[in-house]
């Protein structure tokens, strides 16, 4: 197990597929595809990838259901060696919104046909070009950006898509190409231990949520007043951005010492997992905080290279809206 934990019990809940099961899966994907997978319409590209789904080992099936139902063993799920060892993959994507060809299409089908055991996918019209698979790789320039294009500088503590109310049930990464030094990094909310008085600041809609940055938004942009911590005590939600989340009230020094108080709270009871080929984690966002820490990025073809896909959960939430999220 290649996670490290800062509090007691399991990290999180390990499904390994064996090599033979996933070179099995690989072929099988392959043969479903019979033209360029960028000729499609998200709609169909969603439609070849419910195909996947009885191609999974049944072992996988069932511990994917029993987490997405249950999560006995944490709001992480990670799945490894899901790629098989001898496939090469092309040069690193050089941006979150460029297209995918290659072997690389079999690896965003195997991705969406996972995720479609959680519910629907879809993306943001504001955000990377509004793809259904995004690449979550350095880009030249943004090496410091809060946002996925950055490698040099600390990716800190967030929430996806916080400033929406909308935002995702659940976000599924799968690594291409790993780097040693970008350690995935997640905080629980069921983990969290901060004082009583804390926790019942954190309940009250005492903050506002700017946009995220990597939203290209037309008009003025929404800021949203909420509560970070919701939900049950015994399951609670969070909403949490290190950079875009602050007081409502500037001269509110309770609600201020509350978001420190759980910043450092998240770095005690973090999850830190160094992605390698073939995994895929799967997260919670909405009881999940994560970060990322920062690695050297070379831009010669070879640096680190997620794909990425958003799940809506509610069926009616997402017939509401379908693929492609409006600002």
């Amino acid at each position: 197990m290649s996670f490290d934990k800062r509090v007691a019990g399991p990290p999180a809940s390990e499904i390994r597929v064996q090599p033979p099961d996933a070179e099995e899966l690989w072929d099988a994907i392959g043969r479903l595809i019979d033209r360029d997978l960028e000729t499609f319409t998200p709609d169909e590209f969603v439609d070849l990838a419910l195909a996947v789904q009885p191609l999974l080992p049944s072992d996988v099936r069932r511990r994917i259901i029993e987490y997405r139902r249950r999560a006995p063993n944490g709001d992480v799920q990670l799945l490894r060696g899901l790629l098989p060892s001898d496939v090469a993959f092309g040069p690193t994507a050089t941006s979150q919104a460029a297209q995918i060809s290659g072997p690389a299409q079999r690896a965003a089908l195997l991705l969406v046909g996972v995720t479609l055991m959680f519910g629907e996918p879809f993306n943001y019209a504001s955000l990377w070009d509004g793809r259904l698979v995004q690449h979550m790789v350095p880009v030249r320039g943004k090496e410091f950006s809060q946002t996925s294009q950055s490698s040099s500088g600390m990716l800190d503590w967030h929430v996806e898509d916080g400033f929406r109310d909308d935002r995702c049930d659940y976000a599924t990464l799968l690594c291409l190409r790993g780097d040693p030094a970008g350690a995935s990094r997640y905080a629980q909310a069921r983990d969290l231990q901060l004082s009583p008085d804390v926790v019942a600041t954190l309940r009250e809609p005492r903050f506002l949520m700017r946009p995220d940055t990597a939203h290209v938004l037309t008009g003025e942009a929404p800021i949203r007043r909420l509560a970070v911590l919701t939900g049950p005590e015994s399951a609670p939600e969070i909403c949490y951005d290190m950079h875009g989340l602050t007081p409502l009230d500037d001269a509110d020094t309770a609600a201020a010492a509350a978001l420190r108080d759980l910043r450092a709270c998240l770095d005690e009871v973090r999850i830190s997992h160094v992605m390698e080929r073939g995994d895929m984690l799967i997260f919670d966002n909405r009881r999940v905080v994560h970060a990322r820490t920062p690695f050297a990025a070379r831009f010669d073809g070879t640096d680190r290279w997620l794909m990425r896909t958003m799940i809506c959960g509610s069926a009616v939430t997402f017939r509401r809206w379908g693929r492609r999220v409006p600002d």
